[in-house]
């Protein structure tokens, strides 16, 4: 600014920086400073100490002034943003999730380990790696400092993009910032994040662009996201093994049996009422040791799963044509739609828990009712006037009871090829 013939130059920045650039400091007094800086650090306050430099020629080089001595303290400021209610139990469910939060910030260490503290992210204040500590790091003692610490205060946009392409060799990263200083950490992470009043580079930086400031949002995202990809590998693996096995059973009755076991409109019945069952597999709770890590899909364990379990399958039907083929053809295919419909709600609830069926969470109602309702409508249908249109025939108590007893073996097989041999096939573990 203009005073007189002269300038006056008004600096501002972080206490460290601009603290030593002040003259007419007592001993004293930059004692008493750093002990205030030090416990308002402590307390969360963001600190900011500006001075002044008078008398200044217009021709003098305003690089050199910024880094030159002879500054008159001004004051120091010091202010805080409060800290949300839900981020202490944000940070809580995000470790539940096998996610664990980072702060990466330019603030001074004191206050970034007092925030990381007061939401429960560090439990020692001094636990924090600053930047400076960064460059004398090897890539090695690097590697190691950005896995086992949470907290990095005074680092500069570089180093935000160095920890994050450290962390990138291990782990699937998401970066959310706002400021322009963000901008090429939010580009390199996996998943950049911003909030609706981030800067222009930011937003243009980002995949995803966050309505809310609030950090149980994505974690709420992160826990529903993993709730759907296991749903879908639990679907995918249901699809292919209901539809392995009935192929294989169909093509090798073909060969041994004279008519068609199961007649053409008989098949799309079958597939009418166990897909809606399927469908709301996407509905379905899932248990807590599913979503407390992130979830790929293995293309190669959901097709094994599907290759064995729908060889069990294959099995099952081939024992159904063995005791109901010689009968008669109505008979066959009645008792094997029957079957069929219950041997595929029986897999599905048998893949939908990683564990035994009995230990699993509580189905979810759409899938719960319409299982229900599939399985009613495949018994009492052959009972009706509508079996004509089906070709079906009333299938007797005895037959019921050699149904039941097929799908309750299906089922045990299914249960023991699942915990022995996949754990849980509808889940894809990295």
């Amino acid at each position: 600014m203009r005073s007189g013939r002269h300038h006056l130059v008004v600096l501002r920045g972080a206490p460290e920086a601009v603290l030593p650039l002040c003259s007419h400091l007592p001993s004293l007094q930059k004692t008493k400073l750093n002990t205030w800086l030090s416990r308002s650090g402590r307390s969360g306050y963001r600190l900011l100490a500006v001075a002044k430099k008078t008398g200044i020629s217009p021709k003098s080089s305003l690089t050199r002034l910024e880094s030159s001595p002879g500054f008159e303290l001004v004051g120091l400021l010091a202010f805080t943003d409060r800290l949300k209610p839900t981020a202490y139990s944000a940070v809580t469910t995000a470790g539940q999730l096998g996610v664990r939060i980072k702060i990466l910030t330019g603030d001074s260490p004191e206050v970034a380990g007092a925030v990381a503290s007061q939401i429960g992210l560090i439990t020692n204040p001094d636990l924090v790696i600053t930047g400076s500590q960064l460059q004398q790091f090897t890539p090695r003692q690097l590697a190691r400092a950005v896995t086992d610490h949470a907290v990095f205060a005074r680092i500069n946009p570089l180093q935000k993009n160095l920890i994050i392409d450290t962390l990138q060799k291990e782990f699937s990263v998401g970066f959310l910032g706002e400021g322009i200083n963000d901008a090429v950490a939010l580009k390199s992470a996996d998943v950049g994040l911003v909030v609706a009043g981030a800067a222009d580079v930011a937003r243009d930086s980002a995949d995803i662009i966050l309505l809310e400031k609030d950090l149980n949002i994505i974690v709420e995202g992160i826990r529903i996201g993993r709730t759907v990809t296991s749903n879908v590998g639990k679907y995918i693996v249901a699809t292919l093994t209901s539809n392995f096995g009935n192929f294989f059973a169909l093509a090798v009755a073909s060969l041994l049996i004279k008519f068609l076991p199961m007649l053409p409109i008989q098949i799309l019945l079958l597939n009418f009422l166990s897909d809606f069952p399927m469908i709301s597999i996407a509905t379905d709770h899932v248990p807590a040791s599913e979503v407390s890590h992130p979830i790929r899909f293995d293309v190669r364990r959901l097709i094994m799963a599907a290759v064995i379990l729908g060889a069990i399958s294959t099995l099952d039907d081939f024992a159904f044509f063995a005791l109901f083929h010689r009968i008669s053809p109505g008979v066959l295919r009645t008792n094997w739609f029957i079957g069929s419909t219950l041997t595929e709600l029986a897999l599905l609830f048998s893949i939908r828990t990683p564990g035994f069926f009995f230990r699993g969470v509580t189905p979810s109602r759409p899938l719960l009712y319409l299982s229900i309702t599939a399985a009613a409508t495949a018994l009492v249908l052959p009972f009706t006037p509508l079996s004509s249109t089906f070709s079906f025939v009333p299938p007797t108590l005895p037959h019921l009871l050699l149904i039941f007893a097929l799908v309750a073996a299906y089922f045990l097989a299914t249960e023991l090829a699942k915990l022995t041999l996949f754990g849980n096939p509808g889940r894809s573990v990295s």
